[in-house]
């Protein structure tokens, strides 16, 4: 299977202020609830990033760019494969906050699946995110 660059991009609105939704992007606890099962993250450039998922796989990598409650961008890959650039923007909007994921990169097949696997992730962050403002 050949590898190609490709760039995936999804975005969900969540009602809850930029600065509520920045504490789901960067609380290593709140992103263990949407991003996977247990992510550690240092929430500065140079920081390290780690995701393990429940089916053992797991992605490592280094924060890249921090601009609080706007943009975090991170570099991660899977042992064995090439990296990938994840870019989390956040967008105010009249219903709370647009959030959106870029992830550009060399990976083997069709980026449908990766497409689709954020779809999923992002459409839970509302969920987190209201517990949050409940809390």
């Amino acid at each position: 299977m050949s590898t190609l660059a490709h760039t995936v991009e999804r975005s969900v609105v969540v009602p809850a202020p930029a600065e509520r939704v920045w504490e789901a992007l960067t609380d290593s606890s709140l992103l263990s609830e949407w991003l996977a099962e247990d992510v550690e993250l240092e929430p500065w450039e140079g920081g390290e990033v780690l995701c393990r998922y429940a089916d053992g796989e797991e992605r490592r990598g280094e924060v890249c760019l921090v601009e609080e409650a706007e943009r975090l961008a991170f570099e991660w890959h899977r042992e064995g494969e090439r990296t990938s650039r994840v870019e989390l923007i956040l967008d105010p909007v009249a219903t709370g906050t647009r959030v959106t994921v870029i992830e550009s990169g060399d990976w083997p097949g069709s980026p449908t699946l990766l497409a689709a696997s954020w779809g999923a992730r992002l459409r839970t962050l509302p969920l987190v995110l209201g517990r949050l403002v409940l809390a």
